[in-house]
């Protein structure tokens, strides 16, 4: 890995945390751009630029933006599936980036990852049985209790131990997600990275899945990195929330707090579009609609990067980078002019 600048994008950043289990430092993830007959690299796409966070043990972390702000590249590259450009991702001590293969395996077995669509993460030729029971015989640890640590993973998500033999296409979208989150913690992971679990699940599906992640999570004090875009669920499930704009977090603190006192024009106009359940409230509030459509990553504006959809942009916002400290709201904000305005 090497350092890449950052636009001097600043954090402020406390002591770290005794508890912390993930610690991710000034994060960044460039894609190159190679054209020609070649195939010479002529830009980068800026996927990640620059974040950081922790994630505690027991605790939900909701990593929440748009559509190609970077929050699922931060979470394949917390697990490694892709390589930093910059930056450290320390899970429990150990620098994951820099870890050797036979210490990258050991860690394998502490930090899983769900992905979003179940039915692309499962193996189709493989039945229920196979999937689940992989990880611990790479591991080593299926011996003469596997089949029967197979079946107990089953019922823990909600499945019958009786169809073990079956193949994933027999399967509703929901229950492929549940077997794809008994494979995640076939191991017993002290982190799992769920990387938008519920977004390809119809509404009803989607609160149960929640449910049974909570259910996890307090059964096995897991820490989880929840991605997602949909506010109101990281809401329910999150203990902190970071929000993502273009491979910059620009404003985290906990779930209560932003949500209640969100500061950063970006936070409010996500929010704004969360319908509540209460018709009258409903009526009574105001839609903040963005204009334009998020710049190009591989060509980010100067200063803030949020600065050519925002109401408040001045001068100062496209010469200088907001830093992310808290500017009296009592969380972190990367905004000139944060201020709280209350939209839900």
């Amino acid at each position: 890995m090497t350092d890449i600048a950052t636009d001097d994008f600043l954090m402020e950043t406390p002591e770290p945390a005794k508890d912390a289990l993930l610690r991710v430092d000034d994060l960044v993830k460039h894609y190159p751009i190679r054209t020609g007959l070649f195939r010479r690299p002529t830009g980068a796409v800026q996927a990640v630029s620059g974040i950081s966070f922790e994630v505690r043990r027991g605790e939900t972390l909701g990593l929440v933006g748009e559509s190609g702000c970077g929050k699922s590249t931060t979470g394949r590259v917390v697990m490694r599936l892709d390589d930093a450009t910059g930056g450290t991702v320390t899970f429990d001590g150990v620098d994951v980036h820099q870890a050797r293969a036979g210490d990258l395996r050991r860690l394998r077995q502490r930090m899983q990852i769900v992905f979003q669509d179940p039915y692309a993460s499962l193996n189709p030729r493989m039945t229920v049985q196979g999937i689940i029971s992989e990880p611990l015989r790479i591991h080593g640890r299926y011996g003469d209790g596997g089949a029967d640590r197979v079946k107990e993973l089953m019922e823990l998500v909600g499945l019958k131990p009786e169809h073990v033999n079956r193949f994933p296409h027999e399967f509703s979208g929901g229950q492929r997600q549940r077997i794809g989150i008994a494979r995640a913690i076939a191991l017993d992971p002290d982190l799992l990275v769920l990387d938008e679990p519920v977004s390809a699940l119809d509404v009803s599906i989607q609160a149960g899945i929640v449910n049974l992640l909570e259910d996890i999570q307090e059964q096995f004090d897991m820490a989880f990195l929840f991605i997602a875009h949909d506010l109101s669920v990281v809401r329910h499930i999150s203990d902190q929330v970071a929000v993502m704009y273009l491979g910059h977090i620009v404003e985290m603190g906990t779930a209560d707090d932003l949500y209640e006192r969100p500061a950063h024009p970006y936070t409010q106009a996500l929010l704004s579009a969360v319908p509540v359940p209460d018709p009258r409230k409903q009526r009574q509030r105001t839609r903040i609609v963005l204009e334009g459509d998020p710049p190009n990553p591989a060509s980010p504006p100067s200063g803030c990067r949020f600065r050519t959809r925002c109401w408040k942009a001045t001068e100062k916002c496209a010469n200088e980078v907001p830093a992310l400290i808290d500017r009296g709201q009592g969380h972190l904000s990367a905004c000139h002019y944060a201020e709280v305005q209350s939209v839900i």
